[in-house]
Formats: structure tokens, C-alpha cells, sequence
């Protein structure tokens, strides 16, 4: 017998809550090993809870691994907790730390898909990151060892928050390869797109200010714009892009301090601004003065189709703040990004930055700017290119073949995701649930907006699985969707009274 207490107006997540309670319950006895506890649909019901709180839950105790889930037979207990030595007598803290802890409004969806990708069968499909196979580690340990030597002592003392000099030298001339005039002193090094959005909101945004964002966009942009006491202006993304529509409309009538965007193979929708439209959007931040913050993190993943310069590269008048990375065409654990602005805009984040962190890690952007400088970077890229390219042609095709026809999806040219619509009864968070038990993880599309999520969208990404790992995922994620899509148009069976206890 298992009896399951939530308190609802705690602070404590509730599916942390179920953990620590199943955990105890072990621990004294009440369940054994071999116990065979409720199935996620059941006790969901029966707590009166997403399912999804169950899954995470069970998610972090077989982490622990304290029980096993075997498909089509059922989660059973499998270990108790180690027995802890006798602890010293706690002496209760004047400090009430809960009382004074902010909340966390972050989403806690990754953990779960984190303890899942940790199973050695499980595909991920979930993660817009770099193929960690892929990573030419010789011949970036050989820049690394030269940069050791020919400057270690330097390298590794405090640096300039503004960068190793070299790095941003480097970066000036390749954005004027791409048509962006760029001197070194209008370029900020940072610790990733991250580090620079949240300097832009310091710098930039105060209290009261709106921020227009695209919906759905990059979760890492709701974390920054979207937290408590944050004003924000969503605007939606079309099979086009941003709806400049839309936009327009918003500009004659608000007055934002900041437009983010992701022109090139937006995430996660995968669409591209053309000309016309990169041409009018600039337009209207130039009528009504508003900066655009220009997320150029995936124009070097084209794979096919025009290339179309960055709106930095178009700008005429100063209104484009573009921030770049190594991390999705190279190094993402690096955290080595940039910031292209007005020298005025780069001195204020620069103060920004210095309050984050004083100084910057000269080491690693001096192995970056090595490996670049030595034609290393380009090469790797060509090499990724081609993968990748490979890999998503290997996704559009299993989804052909594996996926429902009512379901649909985006053809991008480039970046390192598809974009699904599944049929409006699904629930793309709770097809994950069942996709990670069958082995397949992805993102669902809900976490994606900052207003009116689809709750039927899912992100898949082709980038760090092979494309027979590619073909495989989506062969058992079609067949989930098929069978939510068989039980979704059955009769629902009459469900139990929802309450906050369980006897299960």
C-alpha cells in the first residue's frame, strides 16, 4: 500500500515532492524490491496530476536507481538507499532560507529528458547541439598546446572582459567577408548568445520596458525577457518567419525598447526571412526606432537554397545589434560568442559584463582564434555541413515514411531542427511522456512559446544522431503518435475523482 501526501501550495515541485515520499517509503520498508509500483497514467489520475509530473518523478528515482522501468511490464523497485553513517545532531539555522530564496520559474522539463538521454537506448532527437563525434579534438588540442607555448603565462592570467585582442581582430575581418563593417573596438567577446542577451537586457531594458520577442522562439530568450517582472509583445512566426504584419501593427502602437529576432533558419520554426521581408523589417525598425537584436547563431548550417546576407550586413543606419557563437558550428562547451554593435552600445555592455564576471577566459578564446586562424574553422565547418545536411534529408525522409499523413512539418534549408504539427487532438508534451518510455526523446513545441502555446508542436533535431539513429527515432515516435492518435479517438473511459491523496 502506497499512500502519497501532496501539498499543492508549497513551494516544492510536486513531482520533487512524489520522489521524496516514494524514496522514504523505500527507505523504512513500506515498498520492497520487486514492488511493482502504479503506472504513470494511473497514479497521475489518482494524485490528480499531469502525467508528466509522474514521469519526471519516476524519471529522477531510477536515476537514483532506485527502481526499473521495463516496457510493457510495469516500474518496479529495484534498490534501497544506501544506509547513511549517524549524523552529528543538526543544529537548527536562524535562517529561514525559504522565506528569502526567489522563485524559480524556469521550466524543469530538461531533467527528466536529461536522466532519459543517460539511457544507453534511448535517441535523442531533443537537442540543437553539434554531433560531440564530429569535435576535431587533435587538431584543436595542437592549438591549445601551441597557444601554451608561445603565450602560456599570459593566457593564463586574468584577461580584458572585452576579449583576447587577437579573437576580435580575427572576428572583424571575417564579418567583412560576410559585408558587415566591423572594427575590433565594436566587437564584445562573451561566454556565449546567453552571456550577450542577458548583458543586451541589462543594458537596454528597465522596469516597464517591453521587449518584442517572436512566438514560439529560443527558450534561452524567454529565460531572459520573459522572468518575473518582465514586459514583453509576442509576435508570431508564420511558414515566412516574423509576421512583419503583425510587427507593424505592434510599432504604431507600443513603443518596445528591443525587437529579438532569429532571421536565418529560426529556431525552432526553421524558417528564413527573404530579402523583401529582412528589407521591411529594417524599415520599421528605422521608422519607429527601435533596435533589433539579430540572432545569427545558424546562417553558417545552409544546406541548400540562396544565401542571404545578415540584416547587420544590410544595416545602413546603425539599428542591428547581431550576436554570434562557436557553439552550434563548433565548440559549444567553449562558450565563446560575440556581440556586433555601435562602439557607445559595446562600451555600456562591456561595464555590463564586467560586473558579471571582470575578466574573460583568454585561454580559450586564444585556442579558438588558433584553430580559426589556421583555416581549421572553415574546414570543420564544410565537414559539418555535409553531415548535417545528410542527417536532415535521413529525418524529412523517415518522416515520410513513419509519420501519420495528418502530420506535418517544416523543409529548412538550414539550421538543426524540423518543426512538427501533429494533428490538433495530441498533446506533444504528453506524447514525449510515452516516446521516452519507448526510447525516443524530443522537445516539445509548448516550451518554445512565451504566450498561447500549440500544445500539438514538437522540435526534432537531426544534428546529433546518425542518420540510422535518425530513422530509428522517428520509426518509434511515429508509431506513439499512431497509437495516441487511435486512443484519442476512442470514448473516454470515466476517470477517478481527482483528489490530493493516493492509496494506491
Amino acid at each position: 500500500m502506497m499512500i502519497l501526501e501532496l501539498d499543492r501550495k508549497s513551494r516544492i515541485p510536486l513531482y520533487l515532492q512524489v520522489v521524496t515520499q516514494v524514496r522514504e517509503m523505500i527507505s523504512r520498508g513500506a515498498l520492497k524490491v520487486g514492488d511493482r509500483l502504479p503506472a504513470n497514467r494511473e497514479l497521475a489520475e489518482t494524485l490528480g496530476v499531469n502525467r508528466t509530473t509522474v514521469s519526471n518523478a519516476y524519471a529522477e528515482l531510477e536515476a537514483d536507481g532506485l527502481i526499473t522501468s521495463h516496457v510493457g511490464r510495469g516500474t518496479f523497485v529495484s534498490a534501497v538507499p544506501k544506509s547513511r553513517a549517524p549524523a552529528a545532531p543538526v543544529v537548527a539555522s536562524p535562517i529561514v532560507w525559504d522565506s528569502l530564496l526567489a522563485d524559480q520559474t524556469g521550466d524543469i522539463w530538461l531533467s527528466p529528458l536529461l536522466h532519459a538521454q543517460q539511457r544507453k537506448e534511448t535517441i535523442s532527437l531533443a537537442w540543437g547541439l553539434p554531433q560531440a563525434e564530429m569535435f576535431p579534438l587533435d587538431e584543436f588540442r595542437r592549438c591549445v598546446d601551441r597557444v601554451l607555448r608561445r603565450d602560456g603565462r599570459n593566457l593564463l592570467q586574468l584577461g580584458m572582459s572585452s576579449g583576447y585582442e587577437p579573437l576580435r581582430q580575427s572576428l572583424s575581418s571575417q564579418l567583412s567577408a560576410s559585408g558587415i563593417d566591423a572594427k575590433p573596438a565594436e566587437l564584445l567577446i562573451t561566454n556565449g548568445c546567453q552571456q550577450s542577451l542577458d548583458l543586451m537586457r541589462r543594458v537596454f531594458v528597465g522596469p516597464g520596458d517591453e521587449v518584442v520577442l517572436e512566438n514560439p522562439t529560443y527558450p534561452g530568450a524567454l529565460s531572459i525577457f520573459c522572468g518575473a517582472g518582465s514586459k514583453f509583445i509576442s509576435v508570431p512566426v508564420t511558414d515566412k518567419g516574423m509576421d512583419l504584419d503583425t510587427l507593424e501593427d505592434v510599432l504604431s502602437r507600443r513603443r518596445p525598447k528591443l525587437i529579438y529576432t532569429v532571421p536565418t533558419y529560426q529556431n525552432p520554426t526553421g524558417t528564413t526571412l527573404d530579402m523583401l521581408a529582412r528589407h521591411r523589417l529594417l524599415g520599421l525598425a528605422i521608422k519607429h526606432r527601435v533596435p533589433i537584436i539579430e540572432d545569427d547563431i545558424y546562417s553558417e548550417l545552409r544546406y541548400d537554397g540562396p544565401t542571404l546576407p545578415s540584416l547587420k550586413a544590410l544595416d545602413d543606419h546603425g539599428v542591428v545589434i547581431s550576436i554570434g557563437s562557436f557553439s552550434k558550428v563548433g565548440f559549444p562547451g567553449l562558450r565563446v560568442g560575440w556581440i556586433v554593435a555601435p562602439r557607445e552600445v559595446i562600451d555600456h555592455l562591456n561595464v555590463a559584463k564586467q560586473h558579471c564576471d571582470l575578466h574573460a577566459s583568454l585561454l580559450t578564446q586564444a585556442a579558438v582564434y588558433e584553430f580559426s586562424r589556421h583555416g581549421l574553422l572553415q574546414k570543420h565547418i564544410k565537414r559539418v555541413r555535409r553531415a548535417y545536411r545528410q542527417q536532415r534529408d535521413a529525418m524529412l525522409q523517415a518522416l515520410e515514411k513513419h509519420f501519420p499523413a495528418e502530420a506535418k512539418w517544416t523543409r529548412p534549408a538550414g539550421g538543426m531542427a524540423v518543426w512538427v504539427t501533429l494533428p490538433g487532438m495530441l498533446n506533444a508534451d504528453e506524447v514525449l511522456v510515452h516516446a521516452a518510455e519507448n526510447g525516443v526523446i524530443f522537445s516539445p513545441g509548448s516550451h518554445f512559446y512565451s504566450t498561447a502555446p500549440k500544445m500539438n508542436m514538437m522540435r526534432l533535431c537531426f544534428t546529433m544522431a546518425s542518420p540510422p539513429l535518425i530513422e530509428e527515432g522517428i520509426k518509434r515516435l511515429g508509431a506513439v503518435i499512431k497509437a495516441r492518435m487511435t486512443t484519442r479517438k476512442q470514448p473516454r473511459a470515466l476517470r477517478k475523482s481527482e483528489g490530493y491523496r493516493a492509496l494506491v
